[in-house]
């Protein structure tokens, strides 16, 4: 039995080049091989080569080329027909995993972009990025505040109120390039302990310096200040005490600093000078303390007593 050949005119397109001739061949790879062209492994080939080809068909051959995909320090070097980056990228998924690869579409970056066009030896470039959320321990700053008070000297300041910094959670969202961070952004705060503000006491009181020594003026002297401790009865009748807020006993010298006189001493605080003792004699105090163990911390010290006003004065 023989079976007649149908006349056929075809055109075959070759990376885009084409050429149309006229066959008596039944398939796509018949009419290839009698071409004399050659469809390797990875070349994409239209129809398939087992189709039957009819009149005014058109076969369309892309032959595959060489790319390479980087990632970090992984590199993967394929063939392919592919028509864009992101077609190699799904087609390769296999072989890519395989070599430490791993693309997330709409995650990590792809140089040249997704759309575009693969040339041969072109070179895609991934990032794998990572996003992970982080929660960290972090201080808030007490802030200071400054109150003015006429009672303390100027050029003196206390401690009112001991600022303590506090503490919150913070969240983060931490982007991660090739294991690398990258930024990060905060996603929520959480107060754990709010600060204490710390309140600084600063004097702004005034010493009238006597004129020709009269002893209705008010002076400073320089003063060797001695603690002691254990309480009783001055010789002015008042019984000693010690209030660093307000105003503590001394014993002096009369003959230096009158009994009755409010004084501030650098470093002690306001006191009135309420008691004397055989051993005060010249620009000699002695500070009343409530403890031993205050007594033993102020040992002995030159400091600065400043009258601020005599008996009857105040």
């Amino acid at each position: 039995m023989t079976v007649a050949l149908t006349r056929k005119t075809l055109t075959i397109n070759v990376d885009g080049k084409e050429q149309t001739f006229v066959t008596y061949k039944g398939t796509v790879q018949d009419v290839l091989n009698e071409q004399g062209i050659k469809v390797e492994e990875k070349d994409s080939i239209k129809p398939a080569l087992n189709e039957k080809v009819q009149e005014d068909s058109t076969i369309t051959l892309k032959k595959a080329v060489p790319i390479k995909i980087v990632c970090g320090n992984s590199e993967v070097q394929v063939n392919t027909s592919q028509e864009t980056v992101k077609d190699v990228l799904e087609s390769e998924s296999d072989l890519l995993k395989d070599n430490g690869i791993n693309f997330s579409e709409g995650l990590d970056e792809v140089s040249p972009n997704l759309d575009s066009k693969v040339e041969g030896d072109l070179t895609i470039q991934v990032v794998n990025v990572e996003k992970q959320e982080k929660k960290e321990m972090e201080t808030i700053a007490y802030e200071t505040v400054v109150e003015k008070d006429s009672k303390l000297m100027a050029g003196n300041t206390e401690v009112k109120t001991k600022g303590n910094n506090g503490q919150k959670e913070v969240t983060y969202e931490v982007v991660y390039k090739d294991g690398v961070e990258s930024n990060r952004q905060v996603t929520s705060t959480k107060t754990i302990s709010e600060p204490t503000t710390q309140v600084v006491v600063q004097g702004t009181g005034t010493i009238l310096t006597a004129s020709r020594g009269d002893g209705s003026g008010k002076k400073s002297i320089t003063c060797s200040a001695t603690a002691y401790s254990g309480g009783g009865v001055t010789s002015s009748g008042k019984r000693t005490s010690r209030d660093a807020s307000g105003i503590s006993t001394i014993a002096v010298d009369p003959t230096v600093i009158p009994i009755g006189s409010k004084v501030y001493v650098d470093g002690y605080g306001y006191a009135v000078a309420a008691d004397t003792g055989g051993a005060i004699k010249g620009n000699k105090v002695d500070l009343y303390f409530n403890s031993e163990g205050e007594c033993s911390s102020w040992g002995r010290k030159q400091v600065q007593v400043k009258i601020i006003a005599y008996p009857g004065e105040w």
